[in-house]
């Protein structure tokens, strides 16, 4: 039978406007049951930020100090602490069960800040630069006739979400230009139950699936009611959201257990429509397969690499014609996608990244400052080219300054890079030779990570392949693009539920598990070095 026990967490002044709403107050007590974890509480309470691991003790961001009744350290706790730590009263909520009234300090690091790439693509005619959020960047307005856009003087919107597993951004958007009027951007609430998608899905079978779905509506309420208050609701269109296929079936209560073991089947990969907030329709974007979400074929409408969905029709000009040449689209994350497309043939690939490209593995740094870091370390000979710090280096890292702030870098951190890096660059390859291996075009580097890389660092390290220097283009948030033109062109009837699908039963999926050869290019490329 589980107890009722009394714990009062100290704050230090500087985390109270995180942890609690009363900041005038240094210290908060919350009832805890005995059967559960700390890190259950915490996060029932909204006292803690994020597990990046999900609770399963690898990440160590949950750690708190017990002042009093610190209970005993469990295996993993002494596997995971050293015991200087555990003396002190240090322990891991997501493992640490209490059974006593206590008294606990949160330690656990602020999250780094992540910055939201809003910024999206102009693909005008013989335009491929970036726009800035307050300028138009869709299609020509000579295409859009008074009765697609409103009645008389009327000016419709639509609003665009980008539903990351990090960020949620979200764009107000007229209809007729697609001028970004209003831009909404928030952390995905979702975090505080792991990073990536895995943790999330492994939260919902474990009975929290109606939360991590009212927090991400939570997020999209406030958005459209921030937009409302400046356009009135009645002038906003529709909603369309593009997410991956897990983001996606969480914001749908969908049942997501079998995104998680094989064969990875999702419930629902077609284009979706439910009511939203103040009745304003949504569209759920499409995907591929459970790997390859709706996020990537936002990023692939948005740049003309779908044929079939009715731009054809508005253009007067076929997929070749509109773009030409072979293009690559890659959009690294929490996952890493890509997509490649000659005119004819699309294949399209996803690749667990882990967290090495978004948030610098519990350190204050984001993933393309570690690879340009990593470039540098390489060519001032601290670093060698199979990820091993030189001495004295080795066994104590290398002091790394930035803006952001200071931080150590270790072997392990290398590691992980090396991992997402090997696994991308694999699997580009593979796409690119299932093509016929031809002369790339155009390589676009699509979300915030594309948007900040440094490309000549991401060479130097091998992280694309050297014969696409001078073809790499960073994009913006195609996934935001994409939402937009594809919620536009629904309203407007240029394209509608069987052409969209239709043109994605024409991709075709790379499984990379099934690849026999995805494993001996991804030790291949671990090494940090050009090729």
């Amino acid at each position: 039978m589980s107890e009722k026990i009394k714990i009062t967490i100290v704050m230090d002044d500087e985390k109270q406007n995180i942890h609690t709403d009363e900041k005038s107050e240094k210290s908060v007590t919350v009832t805890h049951d005995s059967s559960m974890t700390l890190m259950s509480t915490l996060l029932k309470n909204n006292l803690i930020e994020s597990s990046l691991c999900g609770g399963r003790g690898d990440c160590g961001r949950c750690m708190v100090q017990f002042i009093q009744g610190a209970p005993m350290p469990t295996p993993l706790e002494r596997g995971r602490l050293n015991a200087e730590e555990l003396r002190q009263g240090f322990r891991l909520s997501c493992f640490a069960r209490i059974k006593d009234d206590c008294v606990i300090r949160l330690v656990f690091p602020r999250e780094p800040e992540i910055a939201i790439v809003t910024e999206t693509i102009d693909l005008s005619e013989n335009n491929d630069s970036i726009s800035q959020p307050n300028k138009s960047s869709v299609f020509r307005e000579a295409d859009v006739t008074q009765s697609d856009v409103g009645n008389g003087d009327m000016i419709f919107y639509i609003i665009a979400v980008d539903l990351g597993t990090t960020t949620i951004a979200m764009q107000l958007r007229r209809m007729d230009t697609g001028e970004i009027v209003d831009t909404y951007c928030a952390m995905n609430p979702q975090r505080k139950y792991g990073s990536d998608v895995l943790s999330r899905i492994q939260a919902a079978c474990d009975g929290h699936g109606e939360i991590l779905r009212r927090c991400v509506w939570e997020v999209l309420e406030r958005g459209v009611a921030q937009f409302a208050d400046s356009v009135g609701k009645a002038s906003i269109k529709c909603i369309c959201i593009a997410g991956n296929t897990t983001m996606e079936h969480l914001f749908m209560g969908q049942d997501v257990s079998s995104l998680g073991r094989s064969p990875f089947i999702p419930v629902e990969i077609g284009l979706q429509k439910c009511e939203g907030p103040s009745a304003i329709p949504i569209y759920i974007t499409p995907g591929i397969s459970t790997f390859v979400g709706g996020d990537i074929v936002a990023g692939m409408y948005a740049l003309s690499m779908m044929s079939g969905t009715g731009e054809e029709q508005v253009s007067g000009k076929g997929l070749t014609e509109r773009r030409g040449g072979v293009r690559l689209l890659i959009d690294l994350g929490t996952n890493g996608e890509m997509a490649i497309t000659d005119g004819t043939d699309t294949l399209v690939t996803a690749t667990a990244a882990g967290p090495a490209f978004e948030g610098g593995m519990e350190k204050a740094v984001v993933g393309t400052d570690m690879i340009a870091v990593t470039a540098s370390l390489r060519s001032r000979g601290v670093l060698d080219e199979t990820g091993l710090l030189a001495e004295p280096y080795f066994t104590q890292g290398v002091s790394i300054h930035t803006q952001k702030g200071d931080f150590i870098l270790v072997n392990q951190d290398i590691r992980a890079l090396q991992m997402a890096k090997a696994a991308v660059r694999a699997g580009v390859e593979i796409l690119w030779e299932q093509m016929g291996r031809p002369g790339i075009q155009r390589v676009y580097l699509a979300g915030g990570f594309g948007y900040y890389l440094d490309v000549e660092a991401a060479f130097a390290i091998g992280l694309l392949p050297g014969q696409m220097r001078g073809s790499v283009q960073a994009v913006g948030n195609t996934s935001l693009e994409g939402a937009f033109r594809i919620g536009r062109d629904l309203c407007q009837e240029v394209t509608d539920k069987h052409m969209l699908e239709g043109s994605l039963s024409s991709i075709k999926s790379i499984n990379l598990a099934k690849q026999e050869k995805f494993e001996r290019l991804y030790m291949g490329y671990m090494d940090l070095c050009r090729n």
